[in-house]
């Protein structure tokens, strides 16, 4: 009687896994969150790829993705995912139970300021977003962790009177400050030099705080601009605040 029962337990899962490799991938676009459209659809929900996916309104790109067998077991959802734009990339492994959680470890991407979502990068600012983390934590799509490096190469804005600001990178360390992401800012060359932290809280606040100065190659009228912020130190250097929520 137990190797009768075993056998109908094998062709069970032989049946479940026979049904999920070749489950069409258009199965997978019907079951995406609000706001997130895939067109295009090709392959499997097992290994599958779709031509153009808009996510908020943006032109993500297309995408293609790789179910891994074993966290299936454990009912969560692990792929490795990769974003291709004729302009950029992102890849990573995406994993989730379900609800709002994401994890995406090992996240590499590449892509122009102006292909982020509206609203992103409001007045019209250019430039190349860099993205190298070995993990980043969402929930509720804000990010909760992080452990890596985010660089803004080339920025130039706003729309209405473009000035070329220089590149920035943001590190996050492995370890969370309290409740907050923490990650240390600084620049990578520029008319300014500008050292100081951002901090993201859990109920979507955000604070940008530190020092700036200028470098001779400063224009006079960035060096102009600066003033609002006060008297500078013995070193040149002002301090600066930008908070806000998203």
């Amino acid at each position: 009687m137990k190797k009768v029962w075993l056998m109908v337990a094998l062709g069970v899962a032989a049946y479940l896994v026979f049904a999920l490799v070749t489950v069409p991938a258009s199965v997978v676009a019907s079951f995406l969150p609000p706001g997130v459209v895939a067109a295009g659809t090709e392959g499997t929900a097992w290994n599958g790829r779709a031509a153009t996916v808009v996510v908020g309104g943006a032109p993500i790109g297309s995408i293609t993705w790789k179910l891994h067998a074993l966290p299936l077991l454990a009912l969560k959802l692990k792929a490795d995912v990769k974003v291709t734009r004729s302009d950029g990339f992102l890849q990573a492994t995406v994993a989730t139970s379900g609800g709002e959680d994401l994890s995406l470890t090992q996240f590499t991407g590449s892509l122009p300021l102006a292909s982020l979502p509206p609203g992103a990068m409001p007045g019209g600012w250019t430039g190349t977003l860099n993205m190298r983390l070995a993990r980043l934590d969402l929930t509720n799509g804000w990010p909760v962790g992080a452990d890596g490096t985010l660089e803004v190469i080339d920025l130039v804005g706003p729309a209405r009177k473009p000035v070329g600001m220089g590149s920035y990178k943001i590190i996050f360390p492995p370890e969370l400050t309290g409740n907050e992401l923490v990650g240390a800012l600084s620049d990578m060359g520029g008319p300014l030099e500008i050292a100081g932290n951002v901090r993201l809280s859990a109920n979507r606040s955000y604070l940008i705080e530190g020092s700036v100065a200028t470098r001779p190659e400063a224009s006079q009228s960035m060096t102009d601009s600066l003033q609002i912020l006060g008297t500078p130190d013995a070193q040149g250097r002002r301090p600066f605040s930008l908070s806000g929520t998203m």
